[in-house]
């Protein structure tokens, strides 16, 4: 925070304490927000870094004026400079933030904040409508509106300086995306913040020329980290509270975008989104997480976006985003026919593997903990954590900087199907590669014979015409043809509409599961 006020604010007056400008003062932050009729036009916001600067300081103060310092404040506000100017404040102040995800209902909502311990909730119009403030009243929250305008700032000039901020101090809580199981509240400290920061600034190589596009959610873990490295780097920024591809793509263009973060549903939506032949090159850096590539997409990419570097990135919220880095050309994808690259790991990040393949995680980018569990229920006697992943590492070779990182899948959504361990990522690898497939979701269902079944529900491209039975029978073939063990080819096929991703695309195997379980089990029945 302090590096991000000092790029834009610059020093403060001695005798008003008003910021007066730094290298970025004149750097541009925009909002664009469209409300939820789809052909509806987006209005703009716009300020400058100095007024930014300004306006994170004088919310700062008002927040301590009532009463939020060294408290727990929850943020329900769309994706803006809004959101970004009460996330700084609150780290300015010494409170700790608390991001709501929008996607929730009000009872999630309320639930979340009231066990994040939030003494205080704040929300701008659309989540007020969506929520309503009296469902976290009714929890003992109080609850304040978010002003889209800097605060007054009525309080003494040497307040910023009685909070002594240090690294291990608690900043945020984040709640992790709920892909494997509920959603948990990850406590974020300030140094794993500014080493999550230092990594990215490294690897993707942000500056103070970018115009950086926010696409992924501010809630979420990868969302925030990126956002404090452009801050960090001195970009301009463009907020987007809604994606959506075609506005997405007119604002790159309007805005002279050189960089925004996408999970790979987005990254789709986008190719297949813009009109003809057109390209974008003022895009010249694209992060991609939460998902891998297929060649096919990576191809498109570099078509539609022909002056982007794109870097692909495995993290989870517990390392405050990004464990490794990698480019997808990279030639060192597999280690063996069970296992994925995922690259390098970042700098700060030590990676090594426990008896059973796990993956264990230790560095400066590691959460403080989960909140409401005990530290030693989460890593081990030397600060290893266990991150859930089966993988592999190899030692780092000429000049690469972090150890080498396999994934081998989810060690709890392995499935055990004939007495034999199947990962759904590897299924789910190959049927992606498929013409007539836009997703897929593998899963093992209960089975008398096999213990699990391996099941693929399966989402086709529009352009697939053929009738099920004769897809099933494709993938089938496809599935053999590309070397996948018998035991791990799909015993059955469901082919849906409805597969279940969470805000920043990311699919969700039991939502999934859940959404189409009368299909599964019918299907599931019929395997002998």
């Amino acid at each position: 925070v302090d590096r991000a006020l000092a790029a834009y604010g610059g020093a403060r007056d001695a005798r008003t304490g008003a910021y007066i400008g730094g290298a970025r003062a004149d750097a541009a932050l925009a909002t664009y927000a469209r409300d939820d009729t789809r052909d509806a036009r987006a209005t703009k916001r716009a300020t400058n870094g100095l007024a930014f600067a300004r306006s994170v300081d004088a919310t700062a103060r008002d927040l301590a004026g009532f009463g939020a310092r060294n408290a727990v404040v929850a943020l329900g506000i769309e994706c803006s400079e809004t959101f970004l100017r009460y996330w700084l404040a609150c780290a300015q102040c010494g409170a700790c933030a608390a991001p709501l995800n929008g996607r929730w209902d009000a009872a999630e909502a309320a639930e979340a904040a009231r066990d994040a311990g939030a003494e205080v909730v704040i929300l701008d119009d659309a989540h007020d409508a969506r929520w309503s403030k009296a469902g976290f009243r009714d929890v003992g929250i109080v609850v304040f509106d978010a002003s889209p305008e800097e605060g007054s700032g009525d309080e003494d000039e040497g307040w910023t300086k009685a909070y002594g901020r240090r690294a291990d101090d608690a900043c945020a809580m984040c709640y992790t995306s709920g892909t494997s199981g509920s959603p948990k509240a990850v406590m974020l400290s300030h140094g794993s913040v500014c080493a999550a920061t230092r990594a990215k600034l490294e690897v993707v190589g942000y500056d103070a020329g970018d115009t950086y596009l926010h696409v992924a959610p501010l809630y979420h873990v990868g969302g925030l980290s990126s956002a404090h490295a452009t801050l960090a780097a001195g970009a301009n920024h463009v907020f987007v509270n809604k994606f959506d591809p075609d506005l997405v793509l007119r604002i790159i263009v309007d805005e002279g975008v050189t960089a925004f973060i996408a999970v790979p549903a987005m990254m789709r939506e986008l190719v297949d989104s813009r009109g003809g032949d057109t390209v974008f090159p003022t895009v010249r850096k694209i992060l991609v997480g939460a998902g891998r590539l297929t060649d096919e997409l990576y191809n498109s990419i570099r078509h539609v976006f022909p002056n982007a570097k794109v870097t692909m990135a495995y993290g989870m919220t517990e390392t405050t985003s990004s464990v490794t880095f990698l480019s997808p050309e990279d030639a060192r994808f597999e280690l063996d026919a069970d296992s994925t690259f995922a690259g390098n790991a970042a700098p700060g990040v030590e990676v090594k593997t426990d008896a059973e393949g796990q993956l264990l995680i230790r560095g400066s980018s590691l959460m403080l903990g989960y909140v409401g569990v005990d530290r030693t229920e989460t890593f081990d006697a030397d600060g290893w954590f266990a991150t859930g992943d089966l993988g592999a590492v190899g030692e780092a070779r000429g000049e690469e900087t972090g150890s080498r990182v396999w994934l081998r899948g989810r060690a709890k959504e392995m499935i055990k199907s004939g007495g034999e361990n199947v990962s759904p990522e590897e299924v789910e690898r190959i049927l992606n590669k498929h013409a007539n497939v836009e997703a897929s979701v593998v899963i093992g269902a209960p089975h008398t014979k096999w213990g699990e079944a391996v099941v693929a529900i399966v989402k086709l491209r529009a352009t697939a015409s053929d009738t099920e039975a004769e897809h099933r029978t494709a993938l089938r073939d496809w599935c053999a043809k590309s070397e996948l063990a018998r035991f791990k080819i799909p015993k059955c096929f469901v082919f849906t509409e409805d597969l279940r991703s969470n805000a920043m695309g990311k699919l969700m195997r039991d939502a999934t599961y859940r959404a189409n379980v009368l299909a599964i089990e019918h299907a599931v029945s019929r395997v002998r």
